[in-house]
């Protein structure tokens, strides 16, 4: 039989009890303490962690928007609210140290300090880059005794313009940003860069602007009145050269489906307005006409080909930069290898000319110069090529009203952009025992 239990053994004192109870009770004390001081330690890594997130995410937009001033610096189209957004994530430190240095100059000291900087801007971004760098030289040398801080800020500057004149551009732009009053002098600054640069694109503009001048006069060239006439035309097929006209002019004016059953009835109105034995000359005309018409696009073209197959040596410099040079200005009459002048290369900003001088003195190109120009041709080529596809259309839609065949009067029925050469692989060395030899031919 099994005994009864006894629970009088397992129950403790009231002492006891209380001593059980104030060990637990520190227990959970305890524990409470290092839960508590756990998610304080989660809380405060968490906001390190966010703190650096944080400092590095500005850094990111920092570097991003330097990034992205100094490319539209090297593209010539950098405006003074550039600068002033670029200030305005820039580390408050660096804004309080210029101002503390500011603060220090007299009203005449800051004058000169401003106005120098907008020289040292204008030369990097007008003049021969050497010239900006011996400005900025001088000045450094001239600030050194009363405000080196300033002085410091100067010759860094200048040798950040040694390795990339948009470097120094930068620099000088972003100290002015945050100067009382620098936002009117960068303002001024732009000006003169939109003035410098809309004199250089004049022709190129210009050629836009009267490109439907030149479809006009092409249509008057081309009237079925006249042009009729030189081609010895009936009155009757005169008569239906118009009716042809009227339709294909129609036709250019629809679009989507209508566009194309418009384009169906041009087609049959004008199969038969001009004789067979008379469309190579009339296609011939079509011909010179727009060759004519494109001839300035035609010689963008080919000195754009010449800058894509320009290599990384001093002869690929002098290549690059004749080429374009030859697309500002396709009617200058420099010849590659031969000095720059403002009688030679009269369309060619007086910064270009001075830069394939020294080119042709030996100097090399930096490889953010050869970008740098490179993307701008890019950007006068495709310029040019509008203005071609403007004249082409213009031409294809006169031509087809006469019924005539387009691919006898383009050379390629779109004009392809040159592509840069693809480089070769190096002649492996010849196997021992085994000579080079020469075949002249």
């Amino acid at each position: 039989m099994v005994a009864p239990f006894n629970y009088a053994l397992n129950v403790a004192s009231p002492f006891e009890q209380a001593v059980q109870g104030l060990k637990l009770g520190a227990t959970l004390q305890d524990m409470e303490t290092a839960r508590a001081a756990n998610q304080q330690a989660i809380a405060l890594k968490a906001a390190q962690e966010r703190e650096i997130q944080a400092k590095l995410d500005a850094q990111n937009r920092l570097a991003t928007a330097a990034g992205s001033l100094i490319d539209k610096i090297r593209a010539g189209n950098a405006t003074a609210s550039d600068f002033a957004e670029y200030r305005l994530i820039a580390p408050k430190d660096q804004s309080e140290a210029a101002m503390r240095v500011w603060e220090g100059m007299s009203k005449d000291q800051q004058q000169n300090s401003l106005s120098f900087g907008l020289q040292a801007m204008a030369a990097l971004g007008s003049k021969d880059p050497q010239v900006g760098i011996d400005i900025l030289e001088r000045r450094a040398e001239a600030e050194q005794a009363a405000n080196p801080q300033m002085a410091q800020a100067w010759k860094t500057a200048a040798e950040l313009v040694k390795l990339d004149p948009a470097n120094g551009i930068f620099a000088a732009g972003s100290i002015i940003a945050g100067l009382p009053g620098g936002d009117k002098a960068l303002e001024a600054w732009q000006k003169n860069q939109d003035e410098r640069r809309a004199a250089a694109l004049a022709p190129f503009k210009l050629r836009q602007e009267t490109a439907d001048a030149i479809i006009k006069e092409a249509q008057s060239k081309f009237a079925p009145d006249k042009f009729g006439a030189e081609l010895d035309l009936t009155k009757a097929q005169i008569e239906q050269a118009r009716a042809a006209r009227r339709a294909s002019d129609a036709a250019a004016a629809k679009s989507g489906a209508e566009a194309t059953r418009a384009e169906a009835e041009a087609r049959q109105i004008s199969a038969g307005v001009i004789p067979a034995d008379k469309r190579p000359e009339a296609e011939s005309k079509f011909r010179a006409e727009y060759n004519n018409l494109t001839k300035g696009y035609q010689e963008v073209k080919s000195a754009y080909g010449r800058v894509l197959a320009s290599e990384d040596s001093a002869v690929g410099d002098l290549s690059l930069i004749f080429g374009y040079m030859k697309m500002l200005d396709p009617g200058s009459v420099v010849r590659e290898g031969e000095f720059a002048t403002a009688q030679n290369a009269a369309g060619v900003p007086e910064r270009v000319q001075n830069i394939y001088n020294r080119v042709i003195s030996g100097e090399r190109l930096s490889a953010s110069q050869r970008k740098s120009f490179k993307g701008q041709a890019d950007g006068l080529f495709k310029q040019a090529g509008q203005q071609e596809s403007t004249v082409r259309t213009g031409i294809e839609r006169i031509a087809r009203g006469y019924g005539l065949n387009t691919a006898n009067i383009f050379l390629e029925p779109v004009e392809s952009a040159p592509t840069a050469p693809t480089p070769t692989k190096p002649q492996q060395a010849p196997a021992s025992g085994q000579r080079n030899v020469t075949v002249d031919y």
